[in-house]
């Protein structure tokens, strides 16, 4: 039991980290403050897990607040394409359909840049060590989805 709590952490830790930014970039200020709670709560474990130091937790907190400045006007965007292609779809408008889902490939992979940069320069603030034990994460939470998978696959 010792070991599925601690795969099961492992994996929920790494999916927070990678789907509390991932959801955080596209949904923005729309679900209110338990958006920002959640995304906390999940900076607050990686600080406590990587023992990162208060200069460090300092920096993390002003690289991610400024990824939410500088995406806000791609989230608008986003959510101006979207709530647009809905009302395409209403009304079967299949070349503004097209048109508008690559016009939303483009603001989302404009987001996920903006994300990759935000995590590149928290990573590069991390020591040698505290870089080990965000790997050891990541294999951890890799090994429970492949450990998810495969039990799900003969079920």
């Amino acid at each position: 039991m010792s070991t599925f709590r601690t795969k099961f952490a492992a994996w929920t830790a790494t999916a927070a980290l990678g789907a509390a930014s991932l959801f955080a970039a596209t949904t923005g200020a729309a679900n209110g403050p338990a958006v920002h709670n959640r995304h906390g709560r999940m900076g607050a474990f990686l600080a406590s897990y990587l023992n990162l130091t208060p200069a460090q937790q300092a920096q993390r907190k002003a690289i991610f607040q400024n990824l939410r400045q500088s995406s806000m006007p791609v989230r608008h965007e986003l959510r101006q394409t979207r709530s647009q292609l809905r009302n395409a779809i209403q009304a079967n408008n299949a070349a503004q359909i097209q048109q508008l889902a690559k016009t939303e490939g483009s603001e989302v992979g404009q987001l996920a840049a903006l994300r990759g940069e935000a995590f590149a320069k928290s990573y590069q603030i991390l020591t040698p060590q505290q870089k080990q034990e965000l790997a050891k994460l990541r294999e951890a939470h890799q090994a429970a989805r492949r450990g998810h998978r495969g039990a799900g696959a003969g079920a």
